[in-house]
């Protein structure tokens, strides 16, 4: 039934998999026929074309502003009339061109603007141009008090000679915004360079800084050859030379095609270039418009949807065992495997859909299973799977109106919606009784409210008092514990031959851990553990080394933590026990009794299993844990 199976979503997937190469072939087709090799060398042509008519109107435009603001400024100088006293100069408020920041008068004897600036501007050189009788234009620059003007002046006669020059200075950065919109269907940028080859305008404003820097090819070029800078100033040095055009530069780790036009009147040049990149995003969207005016879409549409209603059958047909393959997955997704409960995935959400709503009570269980650890050493992880569906079915029997959750390798939590308080405490020591019964034991944490109830809070208030009732259990349970470990890993170590001579010749009567651990691998097999070491083993991963910084920062004083921490370090013991095939470490712990930890090589010490004795003796009469 199976094999049946496999072999119809093997022959599904192979019917759709011919039906999509159909597909595809009239689609190569269509390209081919449309797309011909000459399409992307004619549309880039066109295009540059396109741009450089447009480079053509962006000159128009800036010649435009230079020339109507320099008439401007020569009509009214030419009416200016200039007092004996430039002090006494007044001027009109009725003249106010688009983007002027002020008006300037300047004669030998100071400078007047209609700002009340101060700076004097006699030295210009436009002013000084002006002086000769020709209006003249000047930026834009930025000037002493860092604004970026053009300055437009003209000479002012009086009784036939030029007694002085008027100056018109407006913001430089409105050249940007003429040339804002030169750009090709809202892609590429355009820039404007003076005579010295330095950027006086940007389309971009993300690119502003190419002008508040003075960005200029030339110089950057003296400072080191760069070929991508070397390709753009050559364009640019074509426009500076008068000529009109087309080229291409590297920029980016990419083409560009950029159209330049020169701006005569100021020997300035426009620029306006796009990436190839670009060129061939605007290719793709001129395809879709070329197969949507002809007859071939319309074809193509038609195999479409036939292939389309071929396809939909086929999978409708396999609809419902979709559905119970997703029912399947719903269940690893949100169950344990193991004991059918709820998993932690399904706990999380629970938790925030519970936050949600109101209560008439709400009670949290928080259970862990004591010694699954060690059944799991002791008898193997089967006897281990088996303790724990056995809890796991206890608290789903004795919680049926609440919510199961196997939230950890040996934990559980139960949430109880609208439950008396007895009834929830009746319940869970039931649970702990059958359990006992059985030879299991668990700790316990209940947290019941009728009032302000607030699921994670109780959660964690649960789980804390769950690790009170833990530390209480192994407290009274865990010498015992240690006594039947140590007699089970000295049997196990006669019965599988290991070296008992040696093991029983360096072991004192008082000891506090014994373990064989393998450096290499940082496993542990171990002789007797104590309790609180087994819990930072768990808390580790089982990660010998992780488990003795635990220890370090719980148990040994401070004064001694930091050299005991560099003496476990498994380099620096590789290094010791390279020379010697045994060291030791004498510290004090937090409860004032004196340690001494010695590790040995053991028989198995090798650069593969770097495997070592580690003995924590007592060294005084120090017989507490």
């Amino acid at each position: 039934m199976e094999m049946n199976q496999k072999k119809h979503v093997l022959m599904l997937g192979v019917r759709i998999v011919l039906v999509f190469l159909a597909a595809f072939s009239i689609l190569v087709f269509t390209v081919y026929v449309v797309f011909s090799k000459n399409f992307q060398s004619m549309l880039t042509d066109y295009t540059m074309q396109l741009i450089g008519s447009m480079v053509d109107q962006g000159v128009i435009s800036v010649e435009n502003e230079l020339n109507s603001s320099k008439e401007a400024l020569e009509d009214f100088a030419g009416s200016f009339e200039v007092p004996s006293d430039i002090e006494q100069i007044e001027f009109p408020k009725n003249f106010n061109a688009s983007n002027m920041l002020r008006l300037v008068y300047v004669s030998e004897s100071g400078t007047v603007s209609s700002d009340g600036r101060e700076l004097d501007v006699r030295e210009r050189q436009d002013i000084r141009k002006a002086y000769t009788g020709e209006s003249c234009l000047y930026g834009p620059y930025f000037n002493e008090e860092k604004e970026y003007v053009m300055c437009y002046s003209a000479p002012v006669y009086k009784n036939g000679r030029v007694a002085g020059v008027l100056s018109m200075e407006k913001d430089g950065y409105y050249f940007s915004n003429l040339i804002k919109n030169l750009t090709y269907a809202n892609t590429g940028e355009s820039y404007i360079i003076n005579a010295e080859g330095t950027d006086i305008a940007v389309s971009n404003q993300d690119h502003i800084s190419w002008v508040n820097d003075c960005y200029n090819a030339r110089l950057v070029l003296r400072e080191g050859e760069e070929a991508e800078v070397r390709s753009v100033m050559e364009l640019e040095e074509k426009g500076l030379s008068g000529e009109s055009g087309v080229g291409t530069y590297y920029w980016d780790d990419g083409l560009c095609y950029l159209a330049y036009a020169p701006i005569p009147s100021v020997h300035w040049v426009l620029l306006a270039g796009i990436r190839e990149e670009e060129l061939i995003s605007m290719m793709k969207s001129t395809f879709i418009t070329s197969l949507a005016e002809g007859p071939i879409l319309q074809m193509c549409l038609i195999v479409f949807f036939i292939m389309m209603s071929l396809i939909s059958y086929w999978i409708i047909s396999s609809a419902k065992k979709n559905a119970a393959i997703h029912q399947k997955l719903n269940i690893i997704a949100n169950y344990d495997t193991l004991t059918g409960t709820k998993n932690r995935n399904s706990y999380h959400t629970a938790i925030d859909t519970f936050d949600g709503q109101s209560y008439h009570s709400f009670g949290c269980i928080y259970t862990d299973v004591n010694g699954l650890h060690e059944i799991n050493n002791r008898l193997g992880h089967q006897a281990g799977d088996l303790m724990l569906e056995t809890v796991a079915d206890k608290l789903v029997e004795a919680f049926q109106k609440g919510e199961v959750y196997r939230i950890g390798g040996d934990e559980f939590v139960v949430l109880c919606q609208d439950m008396e308080k007895q009834d929830v405490y009746d319940y869970i020591n039931q649970v702990r009784q059958d359990l006992m019964l059985k030879g299991y034991e668990i700790s316990i944490g209940v947290e019941w409210r009728d009032k302000e109830i607030d699921i994670k809070s109780m959660v964690t208030l649960a789980e804390k008092a769950m690790q009170r009732d833990k530390e209480h259990f192994y407290k009274e349970n865990g010498k015992e514990r240690q006594m039947r470990t140590l007699n089970q890993a000295i049997e196990q170590m006669v019965l599988e031959k290991q070296d008992a001579d040696t093991f029983l010749s360096v072991l004192s009567p008082e000891f506090k851990g014994v373990y064989f651990v393998d450096l290499a691998s940082d496993t542990i097999r171990h002789l007797f553990i104590p309790s609180y070491f087994e819990e930072m083993l768990k808390e580790s991963g089982d990660k010998f080394s992780k488990a003795m910084v635990l220890y370090a920062e719980r148990i040994v004083k401070p004064e001694f933590r930091k050299d005991f921490i560099e003496f476990c370090d498994y380099q620096n013991l590789e290094i010791q026990l390279n020379s010697s095939s045994s060291t030791e470490y004498s510290y004090q712990r937090m409860d004032g009794s004196w340690l001494t930890l010695r590790i040995l090589k053991f028989k198995n010490y090798k650069p593969q299993t770097q495997e070592t004795l580690w003995i924590f003796e007592v060294n005084d009469n120090e017989n507490t844990m």
